[in-house]
């Protein structure tokens, strides 16, 4: 059994500035793809993005998308998009939501 050499192997991604762990190693691979394509989509036309950003991966919501629904619907997408986030943290790696700002608007 090796251990960890946490001068070497612990801080091997960095730390997180806010609170001081050990960044996680950030990717976005194949079987993640299909896990999040297993999870049943509540609603038709909802319009969502991975980023992968540095030091996570981030769910990218876009904004004129997300305000065409309302009451239960608007619940079952935030359930979908919970459901998204655990199974990319499943992997291990940090996950943020990130909204996308309407063009309309800017």
């Amino acid at each position: 059994m090796e251990f960890i050499n946490k001068d070497k192997d612990h801080f091997k991604y960095g730390i997180n500035l806010w609170n001081g762990e050990p960044n996680k190693p950030v990717f976005y691979n194949q079987e993640m793809a299909k896990k999040i394509r297993d999870i049943k989509v509540p609603v038709i036309g909802l319009q969502m993005d991975i980023k992968k950003y540095p030091d996570f991966l981030a769910i990218a919501l876009y904004e004129d998308n997300f305000v065409q629904y309302h009451g239960e619907k608007k619940e079952m997408v935030i359930a979908y998009i919970d459901k998204v986030k655990k199974a990319i943290e499943s992997f291990g790696v940090r996950c943020e939501l990130v909204g996308v700002p309407s063009e309309k608007i800017l």
